[in-house]
């Protein structure tokens, strides 16, 4: 059990991110849902009737560094510390790559990847100051079996994988871990549409992954997997082993 722990995620009023930090707060966790919608904060407020932790909602911006140093600043003022973080907060255009415009790439790798980013370093330097911490970021299948359509998405994707291995070598002797967990076929805002169908039959286990599945991941790597750092961790029902 996660019993006064603190745990914060972003891009959590729905989706995998909902789900994850859902399972923080079912092992005991406090948990600080952030996102761009404002209605994380009904989100978090409904959770927190079904929790025995603090479940919050705040409104963060993860392409503006002086909306995550307030979260962050808000969460230490609020919390006293932060154990786990969850840098969830994504999406992407997805097309054939001659068709994806500059505004496209641009998009893409300015909430994907810069967006990372920015967290991470605001999050490692909270992480120093602490003496501990735990950052698990959200990369994808798509990096590593490519169905195609999805050039720009794993152009970000393959570089958050980079940024965790990088940080986790720069901050391993901080007792600071980085790690990134890539889920597989997972149905979600991002891929719905045809996608699913379309990648299904490349599934060896013939489903979809659920959220709550992955999510018992991410909080796994974050907060029991002590001795992980730098790993990107596939969760793809076979996928990735299995091609077809």
């Amino acid at each position: 059990m996660l019993k006064d722990r603190v745990a914060m995620v972003t891009g959590a009023a729905q989706g995998i991110g909902y789900a994850i930090s859902e399972e923080f707060a079912k092992q005991g966790a406090d948990v600080i849902l952030t996102d761009y919608n404002p209605k994380v904060t009904e989100v978090a407020a409904d959770m927190n009737k079904n929790y025995n932790g603090k479940i919050v909602g705040i409104v963060l911006n993860v392409m503006k560094t002086d909306s995550i140093q307030a979260a962050l600043s808000t969460i230490i003022s609020d919390y006293g510390k932060l154990d786990y973080v969850v840098n969830n907060a994504g999406g992407g255009v997805l097309k054939p790559f001659a068709e994806l415009t500059d505004d496209d790439f641009d998009k893409t790798i300015n909430l994907d990847l810069r967006g990372t980013f920015l967290c991470m370093r605001e999050e490692i330097k909270l992480f120093l100051k602490q003496g501990y911490g735990s950052i698990v970021n959200t990369g994808a299948l798509g990096s590593i079996y490519n169905p195609g359509g999805m050039g720009a998405y794993n152009a970000a994707k393959n570089g958050i994988m980079g940024m965790t291995q990088a940080a986790a070598v720069d901050y391993a002797e901080n007792n600071i871990r980085v790690n990134c967990v890539a889920p597989g076929l997972t149905k979600t805002p991002l891929n719905e549409g045809g996608f699913l169908e379309k990648i299904l039959p490349t599934v060896p286990m013939k489903r979809c992954e659920t959220a709550a599945e992955v999510a018992k991941v991410f909080v796994f790597v974050a907060s029991e997997a002590t001795f992980m750092t730098g790993q990107t961790i596939l969760s793809d029902g076979g996928v990735s082993v299995g091609l077809k």
